[in-house]
């Protein structure tokens, strides 16, 4: 039989979570309205990928991609699986917020509804911004195996349908109505991205000399010196986090994924010409910097630990034993949670349910790094 935690779902233990810390009754009316924007999500990405969808299928009829054996008479079908429009679901939750469009009452209130619907557009826009950064990464990196489609090669389907994405970015980007500032955002997330590429390489070396020393060697207590200095604890440039650049691995994980979401709240608030707040800002990147950790570097270990230094690999390479590294990133998950959980406000149940939600999922996957 399985603990008590893995026959629970994480989002079920999230909301007793957060209902034994408030009483305030608007929580049900948030989670009724999570459940309205996360299928709103989702129908702007089906909508996305329709037309990724649409763009291979000219590309095969024009011989440039083939079939995967068995599909030759089916329609080009492409998915990709990512986590990151959960950010893009509590911005436009709080749109919905603002606007006073929020379930059980918005019969009864002037509703904004023009404020609405410029949200969704924007999301829908950020989206597809978020996907085709996501997508360049993985391409960046011969990470092919999130790429779900029917035709082959997959490197020249990824790279295909990452275009079209690109395409219909640039084509808001161009739009008369689209302030420059939000183009401005988009290209500062893109830099800084490809020079993560050329930091990844640096910290690929550093665990090649790690795994190339001797245990109880000087080579190897350098190395070890030099994860905790170059990469656990650098030094951190992000003015909105000040308080938070003592948390393990900040600088470097900001630098690889907290930037990106940063830039894409600044194109909402650039988009709308609205201000979403310091505080919500802060927690939704470390909410994300702790997922980033608790679920994808935990999730793709395996793959990494001989090649890739991530904060998982790191503290489990380094740790004097597997119980010792696991019960650091756990606490390292918890710390980055329990900040963006403190910065969110006290009534943005939206974002703190989604935090806890984040928290219960990365427990579950580092119980699994135990085993």
């Amino acid at each position: 039989m399985g603990s008590v935690r893995s026959r629970v779902p994480a989002a079920a233990r999230a909301l007793a979570t957060h209902l034994a810390e408030t009483y305030d009754p608007r929580v049900v009316v948030m989670v009724l309205l999570r459940n309205e924007v996360e299928s709103e999500i989702e129908s702007m990405t089906e909508r996305l990928f329709l037309s990724v969808e649409r763009d291979l299928q000219h590309a095969r009829e024009a011989g440039e991609l083939d079939p995967a054996p068995g599909a030759a008479d089916e329609q080009a079908q492409f998915d990709y699986d990512t986590r990151l429009v959960l950010p893009a679901m509590l911005t436009l939750g709080r749109i919905h917020v603002e606007a006073g469009d929020v379930p059980l009452v918005r019969l009864g209130r002037d509703v904004d509804r023009e404020f609405v619907a410029r949200g969704r557009e924007t999301t829908r826009n950020v989206v597809r911004a978020l996907l085709d950064g996501d997508m360049r990464d993985a391409i960046n990196d011969d990470e092919y195996e999130d790429f779900e489609t029917n035709l082959r090669p997959r490197e020249r389907v990824a790279e295909l349908a990452q275009q079209s994405l690109q395409e219909g970015v640039e084509a808001w980007f161009d739009a008369d109505d689209t302030p420059d500032a939000v183009r401005a955002s988009y290209e500062h997330a893109v830099e800084l991205s490809e020079r993560h590429q050329d930091e990844d390489e640096a910290f690929r070396r550093l665990l090649d000399r790690f795994h190339d020393s001797a245990a109880g060697s000087e080579e190897r207590e350098a190395v070890v010196d030099a994860i905790r200095e170059e990469y656990k604890f650098a030094d951190a440039d992000a003015d909105l986090f000040e308080e938070a650049t003592d948390l393990p691995y900040f600088a470097t994980q900001y630098a690889r994924v907290g930037v990106l979401y940063e830039d894409m709240l600044n194109m909402y608030e650039a988009d709308l010409g609205v201000e979403l707040g310091e505080g919500f800002k802060r927690a939704i990147v470390l909410m994300v910097l702790g997922a980033q950790i608790g679920l994808d570097d935990t999730d793709d270990y395996p793959e990494d630990r001989g090649t890739q230094l991530t904060p998982v690999t790191a503290e489990l390479n380094v740790a004097e034993d597997r119980a010792t590294g696991v019960a650091r990133i756990r606490r390292i998950v918890e710390a980055y949670l329990d900040r963006a959980d403190d910065c969110a406000a006290a009534d943005d149940h939206l974002t703190r349910i989604a935090i806890e939600y984040i928290r219960q999922q990365s427990l579950d996957r580092i119980e699994g790094l135990s085993a």
